[in-house]
């Protein structure tokens, strides 16, 4: 009777170990589990963060094409082209004319040599604004004022001054028309040039300037 009731109390004893080894084991499995499957969840939160432009910034590039000024001929090769139609002598000098203003206050032609050289025409406003040599006439641009930009395309120079040009000049309309026109005057002799546009530090004088709208392409005119 003893032996029975030892082997009863032996399985008492045992089952609750028993029960806790398989608890045990089952915490094992899901702690195993767990480790595989956490590499799986951060290698799908890498991919979204990688593949998000927001969040990376590897969208597309910005396209800084629009704002590109220089869409335009270059200066040289706008009076280059500017320039074909001036007359050369034997020894490679070019001949220009220049409109400056006689004593009943007409745009009056003198003629000029220059050296050869690609910004011609170019060359040839600073002789027009440096003055005429003839006693008998008078300058028409400003001393101060300076040739900022120049170019040429389907037969219109647009020429960019310095406010010089504007603030150093004559307020009698009759001078400033005079003044415009002995430079429309003075491009349009080049082959290439049929029209003239006129600003004034990048932008068209606004406003009547001597009675002409500057805003607008100008041919030359008699004076």
């Amino acid at each position: 009777m003893k032996i029975p009731k030892l082997c009863a109390l032996c399985a008492l004893c045992v089952l609750p170990l028993l029960l806790s080894a398989c608890s045990l084991l089952d915490d094992l499995k899901l702690f195993k589990t767990g480790e595989e499957t956490a590499p799986e969840e951060t290698v799908v939160e890498d991919e979204l963060t990688v593949t998000d432009p927001a969040a990376t910034g590897s969208g597309p590039a910005a396209d800084d094409s629009a704002d590109d000024p220089a869409a335009g001929p270059s200066a040289n090769a706008a009076d280059s082209a500017a320039g074909s139609g001036a007359a050369a002598t034997a020894d490679d000098a070019r001949r220009v004319v220049l409109y400056f203003a006689d004593a009943a206050g007409q745009l009056t032609p003198e003629e000029r040599e220059l050296p050869p050289q690609e910004g011609i025409a170019r060359a040839t406003v600073n002789e027009l604004i440096a003055g005429p040599q003839s006693a008998a006439l008078s300058p028409t641009l400003p001393a101060s004022a300076i040739v900022e930009g120049m170019t040429v395309k389907d037969g219109l120079c647009t020429v960019d001054f310095s406010s010089e040009l504007v603030d150093h000049l004559s307020a009698d309309e009759q001078d400033r028309r005079l003044a415009v026109y002995s430079i429309v005057n003075t491009l349009t002799q080049f082959d290439t040039v049929e029209r003239v546009r006129i600003l004034v530090d990048g932008a068209p004088v606004s406003g009547s300037f001597g009675g002409l709208d500057l805003s607008a392409a100008l041919a030359p005119a008699q004076l």
